[in-house]
């Protein structure tokens, strides 16, 4: 027995992608460029994929910065972001460590991403 039906999954969805757009926030991704790269490097230049990406953006409080993670975000279930892409949220560059998918209950509201600060040497 599904506890949530085709009709109430979609609008869980929608509920959470209403939510995400609403805080108004917006980021650039950036992906490695095709080409050659040593395994291992981080210097492939990156460039612009797509639309600006649409977020809940929030910075990690310093008490949680132990875990060496620089700050989370909420996307939409379909957006295309991978580990090692980056975006840029402002003047601040950052790279995606973790990409999850969250559930309610079988259906994929959003995924929670996961970042730390690109410092360009």
């Amino acid at each position: 027995m599904a506890l949530l039906s085709p009709n109430e999954k979609a609008e869980a969805g929608a509920d959470v992608r209403d939510l995400i757009f609403a805080s108004g926030q917006n980021a650039v991704l950036l992906r490695a460029s095709d080409g050659e790269r040593l395994y291992g490097t981080d210097d492939a230049p990156y460039a612009p994929v797509g639309d600006p990406l649409p977020l809940e953006f929030v910075p990690t409080p310093a008490e949680d910065l132990a875990q060496k993670i620089d700050a989370t975000a909420c996307v939409l279930p379909d957006a295309d972001v991978r580990p090692e892409d980056r975006i840029q949220v402002g003047a601040e560059t950052y790279r995606v460590q973790t990409v999850k998918e969250e559930r309610l209950f079988g259906a994929i509201t959003h995924k929670v991403i996961k970042f730390v600060k690109h410092h360009a040497g």
